[in-house]
Order: C-alpha cells, then sequence, then structure tokens
C-alpha cells in the first residue's frame, strides 16, 4: 500500500505510472458493493491476496477524481475493467467530499454525478443502492437531492429512479441487514405495496411454484426485511407472498440444519403468525412431508383451530397469545374456507400422505374434533 500512496498520492507521478507500467492491483469482488463508512470494520477481514485493499481503492479512486485521464492511461495499459473496478469507490468518495462541504445540494449533487457520467462512469443500479446504504442515516437530510441527482445525471424520471432503487435494495444479494434506506425508498415510491411485490418476484423469492418441493431451505432476506414488510398488513399481497416462501422453506428443513438459520426460520415464522398472516392451503401437501415439529404445531394448534374457533386441548404452542383469525368477508366465505381446509385433510388421510406419526395423529385428532363440532 506504501507504493500505491506513493506513486498516487495528491501529486500523482504520471511519468513514473508510464515508466513503470504501474496498474492497480484488480479489485476483490467484494468492494464492488462495498460501504465506504465500514472501512475500518470490514478492512481487516480482507486479506490481499493479490486484490486491492480497501485503502488502496481510496487512494486510486481519489488519484482517479483529481485525475480522470487516468482511466485513459489503466485502460491503454491493458486494465479494461479500471472503470467497473473503480466506479463504487469514486462515486462514493465524491459524494462524501461534497457532504462535508456542507453544499449538498440537488444541483450540486447532479452537477458532480454528471461530470462523472462525462468520464464514462455509468452510475450503475448497484452503486446507487451502495451511495443510499452510504447515506442511510441522513436520508432526511440528504436523500432528495440524492434521488434528483442521480435523476438528472441519469436522465430518467424520479419515478423510475425510486423503482430502480427499490429493485436494487430488495436484491436478496445484498443482505440487507439495516432497513433505512429501504424504508425511505418504500416512503417516496407510488404505490408501494404493488411495486415491493413486483421486486420480490423479479427475485423468484417464492421458487418452485409448479414443484414447492424445490424451494430453496433458507430465507432469502435476514429479519429486518420480513418484519418491515408487515407494515403493509397481514392481508397485504406482499405479506402472503413472503409468508408462502416462510412456509415454504419450513418444510424444508430438519432440526441437523444451521442452528443460526433455522432459529431465524423458527422466529420469523412466530412473528408472522402472530401477525394473523394466513396460511397458504395449497401448500397442504408440503405441510404432511414437514419433517418438524414446529410448523405441524403451528398448523394444528394454532391457526386451524382459530379459523374454526375451535380449541386443541393441553395446547403448548409459542410464547405469545394465540392471535385471532380476521373476520372474513362474510361467514358464507369463513365456511367455504373451513370446507376446503377439511377435505384437504381427509384427502390426506385416505392417501395416508404422511411422512411422520406426529402430523398424521394431528391430522386426525383435528378432524375427529371438528366432526364433533363443527358438522357441515
Amino acid at each position: 500500500m506504501q507504493l500505491v500512496s506513493q506513486i498516487l498520492g495528491s501529486n500523482a507521478d504520471f511519468r513514473l505510472i508510464v515508466e513503470t507500467g504501474f496498474t492497480p492491483f484488480p479489485l476483490n469482488p467484494t468492494f464492488r458493493t462495498y460501504i465506504f463508512d465500514n472501512l475500518a470494520e470490514r478492512e481487516d477481514g480482507l486479506l490481499p491476496n493479490g486484490y486491492a485493499t480497501a485503502s488502496d481503492l481510496k487512494i486510486m479512486a481519489r488519484a482517479i477524481i483529481s485525475h480522470p485521464h487516468l482511466l485513459d492511461v489503466w485502460k491503454r495499459m491493458g486494465y479494461h475493467e479500471i472503470i467497473a473496478d473503480s466506479e463504487n469507490a469514486v462515486v462514493q468518495l465524491t459524494l462524501l467530499d461534497l457532504c462535508s462541504t456542507g453544499v449538498f445540494s440537488s444541483q450540486t449533487v447532479a452537477e458532480k454525478l454528471c461530470k462523472l457520467r462525462s468520464i464514462r462512469f455509468p452510475l450503475t443500479d448497484t452503486v446507487i443502492g451502495n451511495v443510499l446504504l452510504l447515506f442511510r442515516q441522513r436520508l432526511s437530510d440528504v436523500g432528495k437531492s440524492l434521488i434528483d441527482g442521480f435523476s438528472t445525471a441519469r436522465n430518467m424520471c424520479k419515478a423510475d429512479v425510486l423503482e430502480m432503487c427499490l429493485i436494487d435494495l430488495l436484491d436478496p444479494s445484498r443482505h440487507l441487514e439495516q432497513i433505512d434506506a429501504l424504508d425511505y425508498i418504500i416512503s417516496l415510491i407510488d404505490d408501494p405495496e404493488k411495486r415491493v411485490l413486483s421486486a420480490l418476484e423479479k427475485y423468484n423469492i417464492v421458487e418452485g411454484e409448479n414443484d414447492p418441493s424445490r424451494s430453496h431451505r433458507f430465507l432469502k432476506y435476514s429479519l429486518v426485511v420480513y418484519r418491515h414488510m408487515l407494515r403493509f398488513g397481514a392481508k397485504s399481497p406482499v405479506v402472503e407472498y413472503l409468508m408462502r416462501e416462510i412456509l415454504m422453506v419450513h418444510t424444508q428443513l430438519v432440526d441437523t440444519d444451521d442452528a443460526d438459520k433455522l432459529r431465524d426460520a423458527d422466529n420469523i415464522l412466530d412473528e408472522y403468525y402472530a401477525a394473523d398472516v394466513p396460511f397458504d392451503r395449497s401448500l397442504f401437501p408440503l405441510f404432511a412431508k414437514c419433517l418438524r415439529a414446529k410448523l405441524i404445531d403451528c398448523l394444528f394448534e394454532g391457526y386451524l383451530p382459530n379459523l374454526f374457533e375451535s380449541e386443541v386441548q393441553n395446547q403448548q404452542f409459542m410464547i405469545f397469545q394465540t392471535p385471532e383469525v380476521d373476520v372474513l368477508t362474510s361467514s358464507t366465505q369463513t365456511k367455504k374456507l373451513q370446507q376446503l381446509w377439511l377435505r384437504d385433510i381427509e384427502k390426506c388421510i385416505q392417501l395416508d400422505e404422511f411422512m411422520n406419526d406426529r402430523f398424521r395423529r394431528q391430522a386426525i385428532d383435528f378432524l375427529a374434533l371438528c366432526s364433533i363440532n363443527m358438522p357441515f
């Protein structure tokens, strides 16, 4: 790093760069989504291994900001990925420097970003998402200027920029752990529920629609994302869509899976159940094959008794009270839903489609209870 600093410092020696053929180390792929306020925290955990470190990247980015023609110099030397490798750092440091001046407005942000576009930085969707995360705790002050600036620089209307930001922030590969930026974008976007659902479907969060048994084994988001989506309400298409993912994941889990992932899956199932999010009846064949007691108990000792307004003796379920199922639009619809569940349970019993005795016992007991208390 000392050599990098010497060559690319505040007085970059272009003669030395050309004569020695100096080019920076290639970029560690991690830095494509790196947020530079985490420098001290993450630098120690990323050994060079032939790649540029975060500190190297910052030095390179500042050299490019001061001397943009370095991009052409390095491209002629064969470093053809220089723009893609340096864009994230250059954009973030440019905006951090601008923010430190106290002159942070839609106009000044747009001017800086347009200048970066003029030297062939594309301002990718990922980079814009990174900037929102960088300023996540200050978006109430600078968010409008950022959105307006990117709208101008990318020649996009504000609504399209907001939707682009939403889609990028909901990319499961981001492993979003803080909700500030996502909450800010959702608060500004038109018809947010529809847009969020569209983004979730874009990333195929619920996999295996035709063959649910091929679903992924663990949750695609951190728990903060699932919790945040409850803002739309238990009967929201967004929440019901995520509940479907949660239930499908549970049907694939076994008790020997990673303990942390099991705990997360159990916790979010508890929370969605407590919020009275309905179970997807179409997944019942998967419930019948579930190997863990958690989901089976949740279904037969919680959701279904509540739907049928009955009680299961010796119920020992979760640490919270069983929630009330919302009143459906009519008693006729309620009875129809009850009949559909009973039909599915009877079908499973007749076909003997069970993977474990616990499900068999609970299904038979529940059906017997309903035949006594809920004659149709």
